[in-house]
């Protein structure tokens, strides 16, 4: 998936907290980043319509600013974690639906993304069940993707600084908990049977 931000292309697929299946965020940015050498590029045009993808396959303006703004703390993140183990339960016990899953991993905007959750009432119910929405799910997925991604990244001295897409708050939180992140994602890892990732 594209991500339009002021970054180069190769970070910003990275960092870009660009709408997708949220269960395949999850296992995908548990995975430590690799360094990257990117080269500058001209910023992709933000769209300014609301709900819909910008041009280039990145978030809209709309979707943007609600990532962005979301607050990460330990309980919605734990939340989130409980979530996804119990979506990835899911899945391993029901290859079909982990087949249609697969098949739908990627759309445009946070909307999308939630409709296309909640076409499967036993992943919803899977979220529901932790205290969240579908919404926070999938929105909790992207914020908390591009602000472990940068944190990692800045850590590896891939960037001297956060970008201003990813509010301060966040990144601090986790600079903060970042040990205690890297071990709630790798009860992610282990439960998509991947825990030692590339």
């Amino acid at each position: 998936m594209k991500c339009s931000t002021s970054l180069p292309p190769r970070v910003a697929r990275i960092l870009g907290v660009c709408a997708i299946l949220p269960v395949w965020a999850a296992v995908a940015y548990a995975r430590p980043p690799k360094p990257q050498t990117a080269q500058p590029q001209a910023a992709q045009p933000q769209s300014q319509s609301q709900g819909v993808a910008a041009p280039g396959g990145g978030p809209s303006d709309a979707d943007a600013s609600e990532y962005k703004n979301y607050r990460l703390n330990m309980n919605n993140v734990t939340k989130y974690v409980a979530a996804t183990k119990a979506m990835l339960k899911l899945m391993a016990d029901n290859p079909t639906l982990k087949k249609d899953l697969e098949s739908q991993r990627d759309v445009p905007t946070i909307d999308e993304a939630v409709k296309t959750t909640e076409k499967y009432p036993e992943v919803s119910a899977a979220i529901e069940s932790t205290g969240l929405s579908t919404r926070d799910y999938v929105v909790i997925s992207g914020t908390l993707m591009g602000a472990t991604m940068a944190v990692g990244m800045k850590k590896q001295g891939q960037i001297k600084a956060y970008p201003t897409t990813i509010l301060p708050e966040n990144v601090a939180f986790v600079e903060k908990n970042y040990d205690k992140l890297n071990a709630m994602m790798k009860t992610l890892r282990q439960a998509a049977g991947d825990e030692e990732g590339p």
